[in-house]
């Protein structure tokens, strides 16, 4: 029965994707403040994503009227640049519950909510109505409560029809395809048995005002990439998925304690550039991460590492048309790029088309882009804006 029901849904989606385009755009995630417009022009994309620390305006922290970050947005918008918006809701961080509707919590938070949207509205394409909530809500309110309600799909329902969709309509502003979700982790069996995230997707795939569900595909293994689509595609067949995050962040993690000379070719690699044979892939990165390498010694180390993907944007890219992604969004600049690296340090910073710290600048003092990934990335930029031609 069941493998039955995986072939019917499975032909329902191929019939239902055919003519969709994958568009492929930059992603700043909660540091909006770094656009840089000369490299978006490199790397020739059309859609720009941000997803602001929404809390940290209500703490005080930051102040929506002088806020670097929202004054970048703004001008991307005013440059032509497709913006795909939302909030980052880090309720677990601070420990907090999810506010009760109509609570002078809830009221509070909306204002901010519709505050910003006062600022950005006109520019944005695609809202995504949160983001990674399965990581940034605290487990009492991932499950159904006392009243059989999950306070985080009542959260998010009550975000779009209390404050979104008002101000659009009222601001007179032609509304953006909504899109809720934007969960990591689906691959994993332990996410997809949480009923916040099962009726997350529910409620996309049912609501007429729901344009579709985002999925962030941060990986140890390009299997994981199916796995995490086949469990959507079986609650939501054929509406569209977007993709603001997806790397291989959680391979790279799991490899920064190998010794670089576990193989003949990284033996050569730490002769040829005179490092010490006992090197270890994170003790390396530090020293990248510190001084800058060349783009050719970097595209070197990998190419020595057998453990990494080589061409995995377009290993990426063949699933997004597979599974009908409409948009991802990659990171153009690093963000976190720590320069002492621990066996335990992030590795974010081996992502982005352009590395400003990891790689040494160019002659002209242009940022270096990462030879890992742009030529990748310029292909399926293109390719996104061929298919959506079509």
């Amino acid at each position: 029965m069941y493998y039955r029901k995986v072939i019917k849904i499975t032909c329902l989606f191929f019939f239902s994707c055919i003519g969709l385009s994958q568009e492929i755009g930059a992603n700043f995630n909660h540091n909006a403040e770094i656009i840089d417009f000369r490299y978006l022009e490199k790397a020739e994309v059309e859609w720009v994503r941000t997803t602001p620390r929404i809390l940290d305006y209500v703490d005080g922290v930051l102040n929506i009227e002088n806020d670097t970050a929202l004054k970048k947005v703004i001008e991307a918008g005013e440059y032509g640049y497709k913006v795909a918006f939302g909030y980052r809701w880090d309720f677990k961080k601070r420990n907090k519950r999810i506010p009760d509707p109509n609570s002078d919590e809830e009221k509070l938070y909306f204002k901010y909510a519709e505050k910003m949207l006062s600022k950005v509205a006109r520019y944005i394409k695609v809202f995504k109505l949160g983001n990674e909530p399965n990581l940034e809500t605290l487990k009492e309110d991932l499950y159904e409560n006392e009243e059989g309600v999950v306070p985080l799909i009542r959260f998010t329902e009550r975000l779009m029809t209390h404050v979104v969709d008002p101000y659009f309509k009222k601001a007179g502003l032609e509304r953006p395809d909504m899109y809720v979700g934007s969960f990591p982790r689906l691959f994993m069996k332990t996410e997809q048995q949480i009923p916040g995230v099962i009726q997350m997707i529910e409620f996309a795939q049912k609501s007429d005002e729901i344009t579709g569900l985002a999925v962030h595909l941060h990986i140890s293994d390009t299997a994981q990439i199916d796995e995490s689509f086949k469990f959507v595609r079986n609650i939501m067949p054929d509406k569209p998925i977007i993709v603001p995050e997806f790397s291989l962040f959680r391979l790279y993690n799991t490899k920064l304690n190998n010794l670089i000379a576990a193989n003949k070719s990284g033996k050569a690699f730490l002769k040829k550039y005179n490092y010490d044979p006992n090197l270890k892939v994170y003790e390396y990165f530090t020293h990248t991460n510190t001084n800058g390498v060349s783009q050719q010694e970097w595209e070197d180390f990998f190419g020595t590492q057998a453990w990494y993907p080589q061409h995995n944007l377009k290993i990426y890219y063949d699933k997004f048309k597979k599974y009908g992604v409409v948009l991802a969004t990659y990171p153009l600049l690093q963000q976190s790029c720590p320069k002492t690296m621990t066996p335990n340090s992030p590795t974010w910073f081996i992502n982005p088309i352009f590395c400003q710290f990891t790689l040494k600048l160019q002659p002209n003092g242009d940022i270096a882009s990462n030879p890992l990934h742009f030529q990748d990335f310029l292909d399926i930029v293109r390719e996104g804006k061929t298919r959506k031609q079509k």
